[in-house]
């Protein structure tokens, strides 16, 4: 990882050991003292409490516990759920937020606080911690669904975040430092942040809403309360917000949530190149005539695009009849198309334009994935 670059992982595991100093400044406005600031009138609202009020009760605590080593102390005994702390975490204690995003109980949130933990727990509005049932972890994207037994509040409204924009208003609901259902102001600063070596499958939304150690696996909400990302990472020298977070897309994780339920892992789509986005030094160095697209590096022996004809030096232009303008937006494509499909690529090669179609397979993963690294590497993203 990058240096500067921290998952909120990071902070959630013993996070908080011993007490933690909370400052609290008071501005009185009276009598010789300025007057409390109005409202912008160009932010069109005076408050977001409406917002707030229809997302906060399906973002909920979520806790995983590491049990010690044989021959150490444990800090819960096993078969129990554990409790939060009054201040802190415990040793072996991740914590951070989930978000309910069906009636029955389904919820999904950030994947490294539950990650190999031997109890999950989730703390409902009413105080009550129930066990988590893990239905799938899904390492790409870093998301992980769970389930409990009985209803856990209401299903938050999922949003459309490819409607978003920069500048865009976003509140971040979470659980920073053990605060319950804490909600923070923010803008869109960026959409699609990727190559930041955070996950394996990136796309971020950037937003600069405070997002601290807790916060992970919460809500990124519009201002309608509707859900638009999971807050996923944070990019900061300290480990608390300096401004940049990331989240996941909302129409990303609920695929991996349908995926996850319907089949305890994720199928996307892969058809075996290595591949850069087409620049103009790229272009110049290769002589390209190809305006745009991505410039493929390596084609795996005896994968769906060897298969269909692909060759190192070739410029896919476009997947699926949309155009493609960089790696990330083929992968997606890719991905999005699901294993097993049929999928039409728009293909520069030298100065001759080409067609061809190609059948996905289940893009691989484990050791699947080690086979095909040669795919994977500083040459460019793998699709």
């Amino acid at each position: 990882m990058t240096h500067g670059l921290k998952m909120l992982a990071t902070a959630a595991l013993g996070f908080g050991a011993g007490a933690a100093a909370v400052a609290t400044v008071l501005v009185l406005y009276g009598p010789g003292r300025p007057a409390a600031p109005a409202p912008l009138a160009s932010a069109g609202v005076a408050s977001y409490a409406d917002a707030v009020e229809r997302a906060a009760p399906s973002v909920l605590r979520v806790f995983g516990q590491r049990y010690a080593p044989p021959g150490s102390k444990p800090g819960v005994e096993p078969g129990t759920v554990p409790a939060p702390p009054a201040t802190g975490a415990a040793p072996g204690l991740s914590r951070g937020s989930a978000v309910v995003v069906s009636d029955d109980g389904l919820l999904v949130t950030s994947a490294h606080l539950v990650t190999q933990t031997d109890a999950i727990g989730v703390q409902l509005p009413d105080r009550r911690i129930l066990d988590a049932e893990l239905l799938g972890i899904d390492t790409p994207t870093d998301l992980a669904v769970l389930r409990i037994a009985e209803s856990a509040g209401p299903a938050i409204a999922v949003g459309d975040p490819a409607a978003l924009r920069a500048g865009d208003v976003v509140l971040a609901i979470g659980n920073p430092f053990g605060l319950d259902q804490t909600a923070s102001l923010g803008i869109v600063s960026a959409l699609g942040r990727s190559h930041l070596g955070l996950t394996e499958i990136e796309g971020f939304i950037q937003t600069d809403a405070a997002i601290n150690p807790g916060n992970s696996g919460g809500a990124l909400i519009d201002t309608q309360g509707r859900l638009v990302g999971i807050n996923a990472a944070i990019m900061s020298d300290s480990g608390y917000s300096e401004g940049v977070a990331f989240a996941i897309p909302a129409d990303r994780v609920m695929r991996v949530v349908a995926d996850i339920t319907a089949n305890g892992r994720v199928r996307r789509g892969w058809i075996g190149i290595g591949g850069r986005t087409l620049d103009a030094a790229l272009a110049q160095r290769f002589g390209l005539r190809a305006p745009q697209g991505v410039f493929v590096t390596r084609v795996v022996p005896g994968s769906p695009a060897a298969t269909a004809g692909l060759r190192a030096g070739d410029v896919i232009v476009a997947a699926g009849g949309r155009a493609v303008t960089d790696s990330p937006a083929l992968r997606e494509a890719v991905i999005a198309a699901g294993a097993g499909r049929e999928l039409s690529l728009a293909v520069w090669r030298g100065s001759e334009q080409l067609s061809t179609r190609v059948q996905t397979a289940l893009r691989p993963g484990g050791a699947e994935r080690v086979a095909t690294r040669e795919c994977l590497d500083t040459a460019g993203d793998g699709c």
